[in-house]
């Protein structure tokens, strides 16, 4: 019984929760139970960063990634490995190399007062269902030159349907059967990012963006053209992880700052500085990556404890961000924390990950946030439709559970 109840549980039941007592239980590392295994939990900034820097050769990512997202991602830099993940990393590289990040600074601009050309005084919207909408018209024309705000919405439920299949499957010891809901989304994503690919093909021009990189780039030991079921991989890999992060970013920071408005007002009067210092504390308390798994490729240790061969292993933003350790009063939403981050022990605040796998578009997804409020800020008022507290919804991101209605007020 207790064994069934454990699968439940880790099926389920609250994750955070589950996380967060798990955590109290594990303040440097330990071994937990998560349904019917067990996982090693690196709880202390020195340790992840042992699991991330010093020892990353002996770990690669986890199955969730490895094996679940697969048929979503392919091979991808998310999901791919050593020399594999080098050569795609360099790869796609250049898309997000600053100077060309500086440049999408217009478009992200443009993209955030086009989405609030429909918005009503007086109306009640979802911001979180914008948000996604933006943040996907943002990364089609920026990395794909092509505008997918017609099929945003269906493109959102779609993702959203497959991460839903795939962190099920993650918690449970047995293979899900394939739904042709399930194949059908698979199939309407995939023709989403083939559609662009072959429109891209046919025109033969270089645009200059990622897409273009991918179709110009070479594969290192033949010499040969990338396969576009290659430059699928890649291009599904940066579409999706391109938008939903930022967007789930976008949607908390404006929870919190409907909550706080001292910090709204702040955000009017100083831009973009105080956006960055808003968006940073935001992914504190709502990282969207908030647990990084590894499996062990070999018998080794972190801080002299000892991991076994193919093992897991997992940090969790989630409680290093909230841990009053490394942050005083941490439920506290507080921006001014980041004006200066030498008092912030590194490796504990990690939203984009550490070491040779960080998050390759961190520039990219800072930049885009700090654009989209202070070019909607200045012009909207918000208040919260409903009375309750909004509740963060584990998916591959934290994602605010039933969005974040609001009622909106023209400035």
């Amino acid at each position: 019984m207790t064994a069934i109840f454990r699968l439940l549980q880790a099926a389920f039941g609250n994750r955070l929760k589950l996380m967060e007592q798990n955590g109290a239980k594990t303040p440097t590392i330990g071994r937990i139970g998560v349904g019917p295994r067990s996982i090693v939990l690196v709880n202390t900034p020195e340790l992840v960063q042992q699991l991330l820097v010093e020892r990353a050769e002996d770990f690669q990512k986890g199955p969730g990634l490895r094996i679940v997202s697969r048929p979503l991602l392919g091979n991808g830099l998310l999901t791919s490995e050593g020399e594999e993940h080098l050569h795609r990393r360099r790869m796609v590289a250049p898309a997000f190399a600053h100077q060309r990040v500086s440049k999408y600074g217009a478009i992200m601009e443009r993209r955030a007062l086009q989405a609030t050309e429909s918005w009503r005084d007086g109306e009640t919207i979802d911001l979180a269902q914008s948000m996604m909408r933006l943040t996907l018209g943002i990364v089609g024309e920026t990395l794909f030159d092509a505008d997918l705000l017609a099929d945003a919405d269906s493109l959102a439920a779609d993702i959203t349907f497959v991460q839903r299949h795939a962190l099920l499957q993650m918690r449970i010891p047995f293979k899900l059967p394939t739904s042709r809901l399930l194949e059908k989304a698979g199939k309407r994503l995939d023709a989403t990012v083939y559609g662009m690919i072959r429109a891209r093909r046919e025109s033969g021009r270089d645009h200059g963006d990622l897409l273009s990189m991918l179709l110009l780039s070479r594969d290192e030991e033949t010499g040969e053209h990338l396969s576009d079921q290659a430059i699928r991989d890649e291009a599904m890999t940066s579409f999706l992880a391109g938008h939903e992060t930022t967007a789930q970013a976008l949607s908390w920071a404006w929870y919190l700052l409907i909550k706080h408005p001292e910090h709204m007002a702040r955000l009017r009067a100083e831009g973009m500085p105080y956006a960055l210092l808003v968006v940073k504390e935001t992914m504190r308390l709502y990282p969207p990556a908030y647990v990084i798994g590894r499996s062990a490729l070999r018998d080794t240790e972190i801080g002299g404890f000892k991991i076994r061969n193919d093992e897991m292993v997992f940090a969790a933003p989630w409680l290093l961000h909230r841990d009053p350790r490394f942050f005083p009063d941490p439920l506290r939403f507080d921006p001014e924390r980041f004006r200066s981050e030498q008092q912030i022990p590194k490796f504990a605040y990690i939203p984009f990950g550490a070491g040779r796998r960080i998050c390759i578009g961190n520039q990219f997804a800072l930049m885009e946030a700090q654009t989209v409020l202070c070019t909607i800020a200045p012009r909207f008022d918000f208040e919260l439709a409903v009375k309750r507290e909004v509740e963060p919804e584990p998916l591959f991101t934290i994602r605010p559970k039933n969005g974040v209605p609001v009622r909106i007020r023209e400035r």
